[in-house]
């Protein structure tokens, strides 16, 4: 008859180098499996590609623009100087409204979106006055070209704004 040997020194051994293989294999799949935090909105002026989770502390495009602003204005009418608000708009996070634009003989509170640096007035009618236009932000400085066209006569005033946060 033939008998068989066990090497049992040589099975515990076997075993623990498996058990070792086994936890640095899950080890890796738990570090692998970890959220990394940060902001996850692609518009938002903070957003961190590598985020994975949102930790809500996303900054929005437009909150470099808010604020009060004190303007020099110069148009193919004149010169003026004046001041305008930007604050945010109900309307969605890349919104915003520029309260007195223009400063003229009407209240003019234009719409305007914003996509990083830049803002676009979105095409209204004031008083039967049409505005169009477009600028950036440097630092505190917002630089706005714009076109209003008074839509009963065909008048066209263009102005490019240089707006300094107060």
């Amino acid at each position: 008859m033939k008998t068989t040997q066990f090497n049992f020194s040589k099975i515990v051994s076997t075993a623990k180098y498996l058990g070792v293989a086994a936890l640095f294999i899950g080890g890796l799949a738990t570090f692998s499996g970890c959220a990394t935090k940060g902001c996850t909105d692609d518009t938002a002026d903070n957003y961190d590609e590598n985020a994975t989770e949102d930790d809500d502390s996303c900054i929005p495009a437009r909150d470099k623009f808010l604020g009060s602003y004190a303007v020099q204005e110069a148009c193919a009418s004149g010169n003026y100087t004046y001041t305008c608000t930007i604050v945010t708009s109900s309307t969605g996070d890349l919104k915003v409204i520029i309260n007195n634009l223009g400063d003229f003989n009407l209240t003019i509170n234009a719409a305007a979106s914003v996509s990083g640096e830049n803002i676009t007035l979105d095409n209204a009618t004031y008083d039967n006055r049409t505005l169009t236009g477009s600028g950036s932000i440097s630092g505190n400085i917002i630089t706005l070209t714009y076109t209003i066209t008074d839509n009963a006569t065909g008048d066209q005033d263009q102005c490019t704004m240089t707006c300094t946060k107060q």
